[in-house]
């Protein structure tokens, strides 16, 4: 997991109790180690895991705001190092394909965008406040128009 914030401690997390593997990296290396630790995962900088390929069929989750609008040119990792990655998950979601997911699937990689991530916290939030089932299909239509 390309880890920044909670979302990535999250995932992190999540994917460790399901007994996945899990490398964390951060631009910061203080940063990752501080997560891995916890996890008792390695840590790495993003430039080290651009040459880390230790096994085929690896899943990445970016959970760092690089790619999101307006640095949409921006990504974690270059498209050669995506060669490694059987599944790519990017939680920015604008734009709605970002460079790395973009270049993941060029890669032949699954793709999942942060879009679904964001749906579903809203209908979550929704449910939370009001009490009530969120509309899925409308909420999901109203932020499909309004995330180019």
């Amino acid at each position: 997991a390309i880890e920044d914030g909670i979302r990535g401690k999250a995932l992190a997390y999540g994917a460790k109790e399901k007994g996945a593997r899990v490398v964390i990296a951060n631009r910061t290396f203080a940063r990752a180690q501080e997560l891995g630790n916890l996890l008792g995962a390695p840590a790495l900088t993003l430039a080290e895991l651009e040459n880390y390929h230790p096994e085929e069929e690896m899943i990445l989750a970016n959970t760092t705001a690089i790619g999101m609008h307006p640095n949409v040119n921006e990504t974690p990792l270059s498209k050669q190092a995506l060669k490694s990655y059987a599944v790519v998950f990017d939680a920015v979601y604008t734009p709605k394909e970002t460079r790395l997911l973009r270049e993941a699937a060029e890669c032949g990689a699954t793709v999942v965008s942060g879009l679904e991530m964001f749906i579903r916290q809203a209908m979550g939030q929704f449910e939370h406040f009001t009490g009530m089932p969120a509309p899925d299909s409308l909420m999901r239509d109203i932020v499909l128009t309004k995330i180019q």
